[in-house]
């Protein structure tokens, strides 16, 4: 499930939280902290690990 990360605008508070695709356009995200719902997404770089192949192309 994707990791979004979160920074409230009232208290400026960073956290994420991890959800499904779903959730993430129906579920009313709140601040740990001072509970609103006055947030910003964070937008964080990010890299994959995979599995190395063995093997010519």
């Amino acid at each position: 499930m994707p990791f979004y990360e979160y920074v409230c605008r009232k208290c400026h508070k960073k956290f994420g939280e991890v959800l499904t695709l779903k959730e993430q356009e129906t579920k009313k995200v709140r601040c740990p902290k001072c509970h609103s719902q006055d947030l910003e997404k964070v937008i964080e770089p990010f890299f994959a690990v995979t599995a190395k192949k063995s093997g010519s192309w």
